[in-house]
């Protein structure tokens, strides 16, 4: 039975952006650099089986106020990027427990010296599952942050070659899973070469040595990447190959398991632009890697408040995992319509634990249609499928939604949506739809 949650994280993310608004005000050379985007919404929503359980259903409305911000300042000495929601949750049903939840996304780099030295801080707040075997229920989710920070010296050798070193202290928390908890120390050198406009070649050797808070639940090791990149942006086309190898070395044995392994790594990824309108992206990558270290890698920024806080898919636990993942990405924009499709298929091989062995695919689909100057039509469908092939069971998840949004002035606009999701799974017990519908408010300062 899980323990109540402590909600520390939330104030840890919502005092850093503070502090960096702060410091990003204070600069009043660069204040023309500053920009602050917030929305603040009101949500009410029916939801026809919050528990996602298969008989007795629970119905009950949600009242659900959210704030979203975000905070972004770029200028030759200070470069952020800050992206924060929280929403508190209201229900009807006594038994109920009312909470707030939250996301954070914050990337701070600080030049010291131009081209010689600089810090940075990297935090990264989600809400992930508790059991990911589980539906997501309220009572199966968990705050998970992970905080790294550290200088970067940059120096250079000769016209061709430049280097640098990073060196990291990281910090990784979960809110209820202990055994994810961990202090990490992180060391690169890289050394880059130009070969031509638009083409570089570099040299990368990471060495990690993670120290779990406890022990007796998991094993500290070092990790150790070696390899080769190179890239190549054209007018139309941008190109990636990462190849080398990575070793796992454990600093406690452990009867039945080994005390490391060595693997081949390699990562592709290329893009095409046929004309403005079109867009394909096609990534390939065999590596290994843990909840934390993915966290940190982030993903595409987007200039933009969150819309709204997210439950993850992520499998919180303490131990690293070789994954092989193919997917791809078409997306088509035009005056009135935009569409994306996201296809991917996904294995996962965990080192400590074999009970999170998967074999996974899914899809991604997202429409919208500009029907009038202030009103716009959206459809989202998302299918994942996941073979836990040492527990032969078979889970798959289907979300659809429509939504209609009303901009009647402009900082003032309304979303209707109706939302519905499909849980199917081999194991007894597991099946599940639930139907949302919702209406929002929102202000928006921009």
């Amino acid at each position: 039975m899980a323990r109540a949650r402590t909600r520390a994280s939330l104030p840890v993310a919502t005092l850093a952006m503070s502090i960096a608004v702060v410091f990003g005000a204070a600069t009043p050379r660069d204040a023309h650099a500053l920009r602050v985007n917030y929305t603040l919404d009101f949500n009410a929503e029916h939801n026809d089986n919050l528990l996602l359980t298969p008989t007795d259903p629970l119905s009950t409305t949600i009242l659900r106020p959210g704030l979203g911000v975000e905070v972004l300042h770029d200028t030759s000495v200070l470069q952020m990027h800050l992206s924060g929601r929280a929403e508190y949750r209201h229900y009807d049903q006594r038994g109920l427990q009312d909470g707030a939840d939250g996301t954070f996304s914050g990337r701070v780099n600080w030049v010291a010296i131009p081209e010689r030295l600089s810090f940075s801080v990297v935090d990264q707040l989600t809400l992930q599952p508790v059991d990911t075997l589980a539906a997501d229920a309220p009572g199966n989710r968990q705050q998970v942050n992970v905080l790294s920070a550290g200088p970067t010296l940059q120096f250079e050798w000769g016209d061709d070659w430049r280097g640098s070193a990073e060196l990291r202290w990281i910090r990784s928390e979960a809110e209820i899973t202990d055994a994810f908890n961990s202090r990490r120390t992180d060391l690169a050198l890289r050394a880059t070469r130009r070969l031509s406009p638009g083409s570089r070649f570099s040299f990368n050797l990471q060495q990690q040595r993670v120290d779990f808070d406890s022990e007796a639940v998991a094993r500290d090791y070092d990790r150790t990447q070696l390899f080769m990149r190179w890239t190549r942006t054209l007018n139309r086309v941008d190109l990636a190959v990462d190849l080398g190898y990575s070793r796992l070395d454990y600093r406690r044995s452990l009867p039945g398991f080994a005390d490391g392994r060595a693997d081949p790594m390699f990562r592709a990824s290329a893009a095409w632009r046929p004309n403005d309108a079109h867009r394909f992206d096609l990534s390939y990558s065999s590596l290994f890697s843990d909840v934390a270290s993915d966290a940190l890698a982030g993903g595409e920024v987007i200039e933009a408040p969150p819309a709204g806080v997210q439950t993850g898919d992520t499998v919180v636990n303490a131990s690293p995992f070789l994954e092989r993942r193919l997917e791809g990405e078409y997306t088509w924009t035009s005056t009135r319509w935009t569409f994306s499709a996201s296809p991917f298929l996904d294995r996962l091989r965990y080192q400590d634990t074999d009970q999170f062995d998967q074999d996974g695919y899914g899809l991604g689909l997202e429409a919208s249609w500009r029907a009038r100057r202030n009103l716009r039509i959206g459809f989202a469908g998302a299918l994942d499928h996941n073979r836990y092939v040492n527990l032969d069971r078979d889970d798959e998840t289907r979300r659809y939604s429509l939504n209609a949004r009303y901009q009647w002035v402009r900082h003032w606009s309304g979303v209707f949506t109706l939302a519905r999701y499909e849980r199917r799974s081999s194991a007894p017990g597991q099946r599940a739809d639930q139907n949302v519908v919702s209406l929002a408010l929102t202000y928006q300062n921009r």
